[in-house]
């Protein structure tokens, strides 16, 4: 008699999975209990039971192989019931599994083995439904376990998962004919110059060869579509702009301007960023007058604007990304919640968590420079935001949804802004300003008191602070360190709490830095500023001077950017020993009152530039105030043209200052600037 293919091949696969052993997609069941040796049968009605609920739980995770018949060890002890306890067993996946979400295609087999009978089941991963047991109960499959779990977990990651799978998939029917040939050569000259647009899309991963044929990933329809609602009927951007700080429906609908801007993920970042810039520009009443005042940052908002065209969960597909622009805040609010491996406490924190939702469409991004560090967009929004001197965006994630809410109010009040406008040129941070803050009037900072204001937990982040504002000059110590302890000690309270930081002036400040600059430039030029130079420097500075410490003249030729890391002289300071050489015997180059600032310079960002203009126009609008440096203006890949913004670095901080003053709201191109310190 000849063996049955078929039960010789489902006989090997039996003794594979005997041999491996219990898993994750593996359980074994046995039909017996009691002690060792005085095994006896179980109630056919608790082994069916226990297939309803093993079955259940694979099928909610990502489906597996139960074997009835087994003990836990792999020992075969068998079925050991008639043809009617078979035949209930067999029925439990249809009997003990909730009528309304019955398992589909689960396949059975009586294995013959030795001497003894086993029942092999086998069920694939639920897409269709979240399955039940017979009594309404969820369970799922966790390593070698079968544990309860909330139907919401297990729906939530599903669809994450296929939210994850979503611009990576094949899509049958699609060909380069689809996508927007000029938008795909404009790319390909930056991403791959020279390769044709097939090789390109191949390099970024987006299209591959099979059996001649070139087969595209959804992300490359994403990106590049030519008709975008053939693939993705919700890729847009839709913007309602409400009058009050409210969305009312009904009769009291107060919705002033509903747009919606459909299409690919360039074009979105072109044109519907276009439209969406239009609405942080509002009308108030200055002076007597309506004038145009930018509400919030753009930069800050179009970082927030990107982030939510890369991170948008594009599975789902019947919504699109909505803006509300309400009288006092700004609401982006992107389809899809976070991923479950990101924190939002994380995120709020400022940590630099990332995970990406849409591995394809964010990789071109940033080969393409729409995004930079990856992980660093939230963080970077609230840095911009902080850098305006506005309070960063909340943040939360619900159950379809990510909301990013912008506010246009100053952390700063009028009377705080015009203290701080003193140290501009020192480029502080926010936490360094609100340092500042607290020694206004020459009152004394505890260190208890900075932690608490800028509430740090980190006391590394607060010594950062500390020493960054004490490198600049700006922070002393008057009150040194025993004699904090001592106070603490007669008082009963903890040093930390005892004030002794004060704040210097700027002028103050800057004349220590020319004095240390100016010992540097007599003893150069160098081919790199060593241990004893810095030694030498110290001796010759005067006794008001606070730099006093090696370390602490090193990091201020740091920060003044007159050396690099390895202590090499950098072109400005060689700029400087030219100068004094230059300049006739006994006088110096220029007094102090018309020398350059020697604060480090900062990138100055140009918000709403008109599209057609080009570099050398840029560049000629700022000479007349001072010497440029370099001149940045993005491209847009669509158009061809700028992107509506550029950075301008100038030759000193001095002339940066100036050129912020001078040009801020003169009109280039049929549009007036919008002048800023760039925090990219």
């Amino acid at each position: 008699m000849s063996v049955n293919p078929q039960i010789l091949r489902i006989q090997e696969r039996l003794e594979n999975d005997l041999a491996l052993g219990e898993s994750h997609f593996r359980e074994f069941k046995s039909a017996h209990e009691g002690p060792v040796h005085r095994k006896r049968r179980r109630k056919v009605s608790q082994v069916a039971r226990d297939v309803g609920e093993t079955l259940v739980a694979f099928t909610n995770a990502d489906g597996g192989t139960l074997i009835v018949g087994v003990e836990d060890d792999g020992a075969i002890s068998g079925v050991p019931y008639a043809d009617d306890g078979i035949e209930v067993l067999r029925n439990a996946p249809a009997t003990h599994v909730h009528e309304d979400t019955p398992l589909a295609g689960v396949r059975h087999h009586l294995v013959k083995t030795g001497e003894r009978t086993v029942l092999v089941f086998e069920v694939q991963k639920g897409t269709q439904y979240i399955h039940l047991t017979g009594d309404g109960r969820c369970l799922q499959r966790r390593d070698t376990r079968t544990v309860p779990v909330a139907s919401e977990q297990i729906r939530f990651e599903r669809h994450e998962q296929a939210s994850r799978e979503y611009d990576r998939q094949w899509i049958d029917g699609a060909a380069v004919a689809d996508l927007r040939l000029g938008l795909l050569e404009s790319v390909k000259e930056t991403v791959s110059p020279g390769m044709s647009v097939e090789k390109c899309l191949q390099t970024l991963g987006l299209a591959e060869f099979v059996a001649g044929r070139l087969r595209l990933r959804k992300a490359a329809l994403l990106l590049f579509a030519k008709d975008i609602g053939r693939w993705h009927p919700r890729s847009e951007v839709r913007i309602q702009q409400v009058a009050g700080p409210e969305l009312r429906t009904g009769a009291d609908y107060n919705v002033i301007k509903d747009e919606t801007y459909p299409g690919n993920v360039l074009e979105l970042l072109s044109e519907g960023w276009e439209q969406f810039r239009q609405f942080l520009v509002q009308r108030r009443l200055a002076g007597g007058t309506f004038q145009l005042r930018t509400s919030y940052p753009e930069d800050a908002c179009r970082e927030a604007f990107v982030n939510a065209i890369a991170h948008r969960d594009y599975s789902i597909e019947g919504r699109s990304i909505e803006i509300l622009v309400f009288s006092d805040r700004l609401e982006i609010r992107n389809p899809g919640r976070l991923l479950s491996t990101i924190d939002l406490s994380e995120l709020k924190r400022g940590a630099g968590v990332h995970d990406s939702r849409n591995t394809y469409v964010a990789r071109v991004l940033r080969e393409l420079g729409y995004m930079q560090e990856m992980g660093e967009g939230i963080r970077r929004i609230s840095d911009l935001m902080n850098g305006h001197e506005l309070a960063p965006p909340d943040i939360g994630s619900g159950d379809h949804s990510f909301l990013m809410t912008f506010s246009h109010r100053n952390i700063f009040n009028p009377v705080e802004q015009r203290w701080l406008e003193a140290f501009e040129g020192f480029n502080l941070s926010r936490e360094e300003k609100l340092v500042v803050l607290m020694g206004r009037g020459g009152k004394l900072i505890a260190p208890a008191q900075v932690s608490e204001t800028l509430d740090l937990v980190d006391t590394e982040e607060y010594r950062q602070i500390i020493e960054r504002l004490q490198t600049k000059g700006l922070l002393s110590a008057p009150v040194s360190r025993n004699a904090a302890s001592a106070t603490a000690r007669r008082k009963g309270i903890s040093a930390r709490q005892v004030p002794r930081f004060a704040i210097r002036t700027p002028d103050v400040s800057q004349r220590d830095h020319r004095e240390v600059v100016e010992v540097l430039v007599s003893l150069g030029p160098l081919i790199q500023v060593t241990g004893s130079n810095l030694e030498r420097i110290r001796d010759r500075l005067s006794g008001r001077n606070i730099y006093r410490g090696t370390a602490t003249i090193r990091r201020l030729l740091r920060w003044l950017e007159l050396i690099d890391d390895d202590s090499v002289p950098t072109q400005r300071l060689r700029d400087l020993w030219s100068d004094d050489r230059d300049a006739p015997s006994g006088r110096k180059s220029d007094t102090a009152e018309t020398q350059p600032s020697l604060a480090p310079v900062k990138d100055i960002y140009v918000g709403n530039l008109g599209y057609g203009v080009t570099e050398e126009e840029l560049t000629g609008m700022f000479e007349r105030v001072g010497k440029v440096t370099s001149v940045t203006i993005p491209k847009d890949y669509l158009t061809g043209h700028n992107r509506g913004y550029a950075f301008v670095r100038m030759a000193d901080s001095a002339a940066s200052l100036r050129a912020i003053a001078e040009i801020n709201g003169r009109s280039l191109g049929n549009r007036a600037l919008k002048l800023g310190w760039s925090y990219r």
